[in-house]
């Protein structure tokens, strides 16, 4: 006989026997959680021996193997269940165009290089180099459902800004995106900020959060959660291409001293709007993780 009583969950059971979505989410028992996390770890680190100690053909497969270890790892700590595979799957195919978009500004900045001990094909480099960015957005994301499990950064405001704000946001960034076209050798520093501009006013006019909204208001815990995320996901990119083959070498003009791994020191900075960037991408696409965050003490953990 079918109940309208609260069944175990919390949450009443449907005449049609479907439950509400967050009746369907589970919690994964702690012996489960502890084991994915033990093999979402030696993936990590046999993936990272084999990209720093092996030369061969199929190395940059190997950073596709490190870095989704990395996310599932990070998701793990976050407490958040190994599923969401189309989630991550969207994730992984949005990721590859948003990568190619920076590979061709770099064409007018020159910042950064690659260097192989393998001679790819041009077919075979952009497949394994597209197998390489769809690691991109996973990376991030995952870095910012931990961090906030931490922080408790909460949802953005919602927007009050007018449309000329955002309106004005828009052409900053489109400005100067400009510049880095026209003086890359001055304003590449931009490269990074402008995406940012313009996504946070697509999403603001979308009427979704705005990140820049937030901050104007003082509201600055989630914007600072999304960028020393980013800061934390930069480092580990700087640190696991340190003897990694193939890797990334950078030439920046005027920052270029007191290097930290490949990257100078204040490079860094350029991971805050970076991430700012890719999470208002996420948004805008449906895919954020806005509308899940929650204070820290309410973050579901593995139990």
């Amino acid at each position: 006989m079918r109940s309208s009583e609260p069944a175990l969950t919390g949450h009443p059971v449907i005449p049609n026997g479907r439950q509400p979505a967050a009746a369907r989410i589970r919690v994964l028992p702690a012996p489960f959680s502890k084991l994915w996390l033990a093999g979402s770890l030696a993936l990590l680190a046999a993936c990272w021996a084999l990209l720093w100690m092996v030369r061969s053909y199929w190395n940059p497969l190997f950073f596709f193997g490190l870095w989704t270890a990395a996310v599932w790892t990070a998701r793990n700590l976050a407490g958040r269940p190994p599923g969401q595979w189309r989630r991550h799957l969207a994730l992984s195919v949005l990721s590859i165009p948003l990568w190619w978009w920076f590979e061709f500004v770099n064409r007018f900045l020159g910042n950064w290089a690659y260097h192989s001990t393998v001679e790819y094909t041009e077919v075979e480099y952009r497949l394994f180099a597209s197998v390489a960015f769809s690691t991109v957005i996973p990376a991030l994301d995952a870095a910012w459902q931990l961090a906030t499990s931490f922080t408790g950064a909460g949802p953005a405001p919602s927007p009050n800004r007018s449309r000329r704000w955002y309106a004005t946001e828009a052409v900053a960034g489109l400005i100067g995106q400009a510049l880095v076209f026209a003086l890359p050798h001055y304003f590449y520093a931009w490269a990074w900020i402008a995406p940012s501009l313009i996504l946070d006013a697509a999403v603001g006019t979308a009427g979704k959060p705005s990140l820049l909204s937030a901050m104007a208001a003082g509201r600055w815990r989630l914007p600072l959660t999304i960028g020393l995320a980013g800061i934390g996901c930069g480092f580990f990119w700087e640190l696991w291409n340190v003897a990694a083959m193939p890797k990334w070498t950078y030439s920046v003009p005027f920052l270029h001293f007191l290097q930290v791994f490949e990257m100078p020191l204040l490079g860094y900075l350029g991971y805050v709007p970076f991430s700012w960037s890719v999470y208002q991408l996420v948004e805008l696409v449906g895919l954020g993780i806005g509308r899940r965050l929650k204070p820290a003490s309410a973050t579901p953990r593995y139990t």
